[in-house]
C-alpha cells in the first residue's frame, strides 16, 4: 500500500487528488500514456495522436541534463490517472483523536463550521501496490526521471554523448539528489478509456504551453537570453515594444522590428565575436554576462541608430502607441526602399555581413553604415533578391544557405567586386554567380556589383 497526502478536488465532473510523491515511486508505479494507449486508441485520436505517440528525444537532450546540473530545479505537476478501485481516500475531517476529557472525537468537531468543510477535503489517498498508473501529461518530464535515477543501456550511451559534449561529463557520477525529490501529482480517475483519451487529448490541447516569449524572458541558463533580459534599463537599444515575441517568426502585420528569438541569436553573433561563447544549456556567472551584455548593447545601439530604417523607426516611434507604420515600411512596394531588413533572416545576414566588415575589412565603421545605407532593400517585383532571397510572392526562401548568401550579396554591394574578391575571396565569388544563374535560368552572367536606391 502507498499512503500519499492529498487534496480532493474537482473540475466539471471530474474528481482529482493533488499528491506528493518520491521520484522512485513515480518511475516505478507509473507508465507513458504512449505505452499504456492502444494502436487502435492512437488511430481514434487522429493525426495529432499520432503525433504525440512519436517519441521525442528532448526528453535526454534537455530536461536530464536539467536534473543533472541544477539543483534549484522545479517541474510542473504531472497528471496521472489511476484506478479508483485499487485506491481509497480518507478525509482527515473524518479521524478520531481524542480531546482533554480522554473522550474521541472527530477532528472536523473541533473546528469551526468553515474550517470543517475544508478538512472534509484533506487527507489521505491510499494506493494498492498493484496496477500501474499512467502519465497523462508530463510525459517527457517523467521519461527524464527514469533516464536519471534508472537509465537504460541505451539512454546510457546516448546521455554519456550528450553530456560530454556539453563538457558535463562528471556531472553523471551521481543523480544530483533526483530520487530524493518529491513530485506534484494529480490523480484522476476516469471512467472508460474513451473518456482517457479525451483527456489526454484535452490537456495537451487547450492547457497553456509556455511560449517563446516566456521561455526567453524566464530562461536562467541561456546567456544570451539573459543578456536579452537585461536590456530593460535606460540604454536599451530599442524598445521591447518593438520585438515582436509571440512566436520565432515575424509576420508581415507585426508592428515589430525583429522577433525576441532572432534577438538573442543576433546577440549571440555579437558575443561570440568579442570572446563570449556560451554553452546555452549551462548557467553563466553574473559577471560575464554583465560583460558580455554591456558589449552587446553597446553594439546594437550603434546598429539600430546607423542603419536608416531602424534610426526611422526609433525617431517615429512613440512610447505606448503602436507603431503600425512599420508594417507599411514591410512592404515589398514601400517608395522607401527598406522592406527587406523588416524581415528577420535578413536581419541576421545584415549582422554577419557588418562582423565580417568590420573585423577583415579596411572600412571604418562609419563608411560601412554609409555603403550599407545605399543598398536598395525593396522586395519588390525584379528585385535582385527575388529567387535569391525571396520568392516573387515576397516570402523568405528555406535553408540555412540562404542567410549566408545574402550576407555574400551584402558584402559584395559595399566591398565593390575587386575588394570582395581580395577580402572574401574567387570562390565564394564563383559560388554567387552560380547562385544567380541558377535561378534566374541564365548563363555566364556576373552577379550584379550595383544595387542602390
Amino acid at each position: 500500500m502507498t499512503t500519499l497526502p492529498a487534496i480532493r478536488g474537482k473540475i466539471g465532473n471530474i474528481e482529482y487528488f493533488q499528491c506528493t510523491m518520491n521520484a522512485h515511486d513515480l518511475v516505478a508505479r507509473t507508465q507513458n500514456a504512449t505505452e499504456y494507449f492502444s494502436k487502435q486508441d492512437w488511430e481514434e485520436m487522429g493525426d495529432w495522436g499520432k503525433n504525440q505517440r512519436e517519441v521525442d528525444k528532448r526528453y535526454l537532450r534537455l530536461i536530464a541534463p536539467y536534473i543533472f546540473r541544477d539543483k534549484d530545479r522545479f517541474f510542473n505537476s504531472f497528471i496521472v490517472r489511476y484506478d479508483k478501485r485499487l485506491a481509497k481516500f480518507t478525509s482527515v475531517g473524518a479521524e478520531p483523536i481524542e480531546d482533554k476529557d480522554g473522550k474521541y472525537v472527530k477532528v472536523s468537531e473541533k473546528l469551526s463550521f468553515e474550517k470543517q468543510d475544508i478538512l472534509n477535503d484533506v487527507g489521505f489517498l491510499n494506493i494498492k501496490d498493484k496496477g500501474s498508473m499512467v502519465v497523462l501529461d508530463g510525459q517527457h518530464r517523467l521519461r527524464a526521471v527514469r533516464a536519471v535515477i534508472r537509465p537504460s543501456e541505451q539512454e546510457t550511451k546516448d546521455l554519456t554523448k550528450i553530456m560530454t559534449k556539453n563538457g558535463e561529463k562528471e556531472l553523471l557520477k551521481n543523480d544530483n539528489g533526483c530520487g530524493n525529490d518529491m513530485y506534484s501529482v494529480i490523480f484522476v480517475n476516469l471512467e472508460d478509456r474513451e473518456k482517457e483519451r479525451k483527456l489526454f487529448t484535452d490537456i495537451n490541447t487547450y492547457a497553456k504551453v509556455i511560449g517563446k516569449k516566456e521561455q526567453a524572458m524566464l530562461s536562467e541558463t541561456d546567456g544570451y537570453y539573459k543578456i536579452c533580459q537585461q536590456m530593460g534599463a535606460d540604454d536599451k537599444p530599442i524598445p521591447y515594444e518593438l520585438i515582436y515575441s509571440n512566436s520565432t517568426s515575424l509576420p508581415d502585420g507585426a508592428a515589430a522590428v525583429c522577433t525576441l528569438h532572432h534577438m538573442a541569436n543576433i546577440v549571440e553573433k555579437i558575443s561570440i565575436e568579442a570572446g563570449y561563447k556560451f554553452n546555452r544549456n549551462i548557467k553563466q556567472p553574473k559577471e560575464v554576462i554583465s560583460k558580455a551584455g554591456e558589449l552587446a548593447r553597446i553594439w546594437l545601439r550603434e546598429f539600430f541608430t546607423s542603419v536608416d530604417v531602424y534610426k526611422h523607426v526609433l525617431d517615429n516611434y512613440k512610447p505606448g502607441e503602436k507603431a503600425n507604420f512599420i508594417v507599411d515600411l514591410r512592404k515589398k512596394n514601400n517608395p522607401k526602399k527598406w522592406g527587406l531588413l523588416l524581415k528577420p533572416l535578413p536581419q541576421i545576414a545584415l549582422v554577419d555581413a557588418i562582423l565580417f566588415l568590420k573585423r577583415e575589412s579596411d572600412l571604418d565603421d562609419n563608411q560601412i553604415y554609409k555603403l550599407i545605407n545605399k543598398i536598395n532593400w525593396s522586395y519588390a517585383k525584379g528585385s535582385l533578391f527575388e529567387n535569391m532571397v525571396i520568392t516573387p510572392e515576397g516570402n523568405i526562401l528555406t535553408g540555412g544557405k540562404i542567410t549566408e548568401r545574402l550576407k555574400n550579396m551584402i558584402l559584395f554591394w559595399v566591398l565593390g567586386k575587386k575588394k570582395f574578391l581580395d577580402v572574401v575571396g574567387q570562390e565564394v565569388f564563383d559560388s554567387l554567380n552560380s547562385d544567380f544563374n541558377s535561378v534566374n535560368t541564365t548563363s555566364g552572367k556576373e552577379f550584379p556589383e550595383e544595387n542602390k536606391r
